[in-house]
């Protein structure tokens, strides 16, 4: 890889860095336990189904 790439995503990853802070000090509550606790609900329930979803392929694949 060139150098100047290896430059601009070191840019990019620290233009993300900054975007990320400035979100994350604008709206603190973004991470409170309340909202974690939906999320990661949320991102279960989501995971479940994917499981499900693929286990179902996979048997269909097989008949």
């Amino acid at each position: 890889m060139s150098t100047w790439m290896e430059l601009l995503y070191i840019a990019g990853a620290a233009l993300a860095a900054w975007f990320a802070y400035r979100i994350i000090r604008n709206n603190p509550e973004m991470f409170s336990k309340e909202n974690l606790g939906k999320s990661f609900f949320t991102m279960g329930v989501l995971a479940l189904m994917l499981i499900g979803f693929v286990a179902l392929l996979v048997f269909l694949l097989k008949h």
